[in-house]
């Protein structure tokens, strides 16, 4: 009996987890982390309060499951653009189109990702850190494949350039979500790729 019923309850499980935080993510977003209370999460899921608790332990242990949640979404979603790329140029504009792509298509992540209300200590500031450090590491790939043989960059003027990178994407999002009006992920992709790529051939080794 417990062979034929257990896939089943780890499948109903699964599902359960992903309804919550497909729930938790849409509250944190709107809501920020201070506006959203557990009660919140129970009642857009319908399930009850204690079983949240269960999952999660508290609700820092779900803002914590979100960020892990988007952070693979979004980390695999750009590596894997960046991969099918037909050459380096190209890898550019690929992951800056998919990083905006997908936050359009979750208009909540962002929002999940840079909650203020969480930034200053604790888990869910160092986890917040975690994705960035991550995203920063895979510009930092993507500069290194950029670099023109005859002029190689140094470790720190790929970091200057990986920062820079993390930290204008970060504003554009910002802006993006702001603005009533904003341009296409393929606009903004287009010209980040381009004043990369023109600034990586005046890389000079000192």
């Amino acid at each position: 009996m417990t062979s034929t019923t257990a896939p089943k309850r780890r499948r109903d499980r699964a599902a359960r987890e992903r309804e919550i935080l497909e729930a938790a993510e849409r509250i944190f977003g709107e809501r920020g982390y201070q506006g959203t209370s557990m009660d919140d999460v129970a009642a857009q899921v319908g399930v009850s309060k204690p079983l949240i608790y269960q999952y999660y332990g508290s609700k820092d242990g779900l803002f914590l499951a979100c960020l892990a949640r988007l952070r693979g979404q979004l980390l695999e979603t750009v590596a894997d653009a960046v991969l099918a790329a037909a050459d380096a140029e190209d890898a550019l504009y690929a992951g800056f189109l998919a990083w905006f792509r997908f936050l359009d298509e979750h208009p909540q992540a962002w929002s999940v990702l840079v909650d203020e209300g969480m930034l200053s200590a604790g888990p869910a500031a160092e986890a917040t850190d975690e994705v960035r450090a991550a995203f920063i590491e895979l510009i930092a790939t993507m500069v290194r494949m950029n670099v023109p043989a005859d002029r190689p960059a140094d470790d720190d003027e790929i970091q200057i350039v990986a920062q820079s990178i993390s930290g204008a994407t970060e504003r554009l999002a910002i802006w993006r979500t702001r603005s009533a009006n904003p341009p296409t992920p393929e606009k903004v992709a287009r010209t980040l790729q381009d004043l990369l790529w023109q600034g990586l051939h005046t890389l000079k080794t000192t």
